[in-house]
C-alpha cells in the first residue's frame, strides 16, 4: 500500500487514503522518479510524472451476475 499523503505531510493514516501499487512502483517510481498519485472520488488514479507525463488508471474491477 501507498499513502497519497504521508503522514509527516499532514496526510492521514488509513486505508481510504491508500492505493494497492506493485513493489516497483511504490519502491522506484513515486519516490525515485518522481512521480505523483490522485485518487479520485471514482477510485481510479491519475499519476503525474516529472517530466509532464500524465497516466490514468482503468475503473475498479465490477462484480459480474451469473
Amino acid at each position: 500500500m501507498h499513502h497519497l499523503n504521508h503522514k509527516k505531510d499532514g496526510g492521514k493514516t488509513a486505508v481510504s487514503e491508500c492505493v494497492l501499487l506493485c513493489q516497483f512502483h511504490h519502491d522506484i517510481c513515486i519516490p525515485r522518479r518522481g512521480y505523483r498519485l490522485i485518487r479520485h472520488p471514482d477510485a481510479t488514479t491519475t499519476a503525474y510524472g516529472p517530466d509532464g507525463q500524465i497516466l490514468h488508471s482503468h475503473s475498479p474491477p465490477t462484480l459480474r451476475g451469473g
